[in-house]
C-alpha cells in the first residue's frame, strides 16, 4: 500500500494563484495618532492578506506594470501618499485616495478599500482591495477629510 503525502504551498503570493485557507497578512502602514487621517478615523495598523495581493496583482496587472509598480509597491504608494479619505456608502468601508484634482470626471484616481476590524482583540484596518476608480464614481462617497484642509 502506497502512502500519499500531500504538501502544503509555501508563498502562494508569487505564483498568481489564491490558496482557500490563506490567512496570512502583512502589515503595510498605519493610522497613526494625531495624524491628519486620525481626526476622523482611530489609530490602527494596516495590513492586508497574501491573497489580496494575488487579486491585485492578477486583475490590474496591466495598470501595474504600466507605472512600474508591482501589487505591494502599488498599495504602499497609496498609503504613503494619501491626499483623502472617503467613507464608501455601500459596504461601510473606508476609501484612502492617491490623485491630483481631476480634469475631467473621467479622470482615474488610485484607492484603497478598506474596512475596520479586529484580529486578536486588536483593531486593524483590512485592505480589501487596491484599484484606480473614475473620479465621477468616487464623488457618490462620503468625504471624510483631505490632507490639505487639516494641515
Amino acid at each position: 500500500m502506497k502512502k500519499v503525502i500531500k504538501t502544503l504551498k509555501r508563498d502562494n503570493s508569487k505564483d498568481g494563484r489564491k490558496a482557500h485557507n490563506d490567512n496570512r497578512y502583512i502589515k503595510v502602514g498605519r493610522v497613526r495618532m494625531n495624524s491628519w487621517i486620525n481626526k476622523v478615523l482611530p489609530a490602527a495598523d494596516i495590513i492586508i492578506s497574501e491573497r489580496e495581493l494575488v487579486h491585485i496583482g492578477n486583475k490590474h496587472n496591466k495598470e501595474l506594470v504600466a507605472l512600474g509598480f508591482d501589487s505591494m509597491s502599488y498599495v504602499q504608494a497609496i498609503i504613503q501618499s494619501c491626499q483623502e479619505v472617503y467613507e464608501d456608502n455601500k459596504s461601510h468601508a473606508y476609501l484612502f485616495v492617491l490623485r491630483q484634482t481631476p480634469i475631467h470626471p473621467m479622470a482615474h484616481c488610485a484607492i484603497i478599500e478598506m474596512e475596520l476590524a479586529w484580529m486578536e482583540q486588536k483593531r486593524v484596518y483590512k485592505i480589501k482591495t487596491a484599484r484606480p476608480e473614475y473620479w465621477s464614481r468616487l464623488s457618490q462617497n462620503n468625504l471624510l477629510c483631505t490632507k490639505a484642509a487639516i494641515k
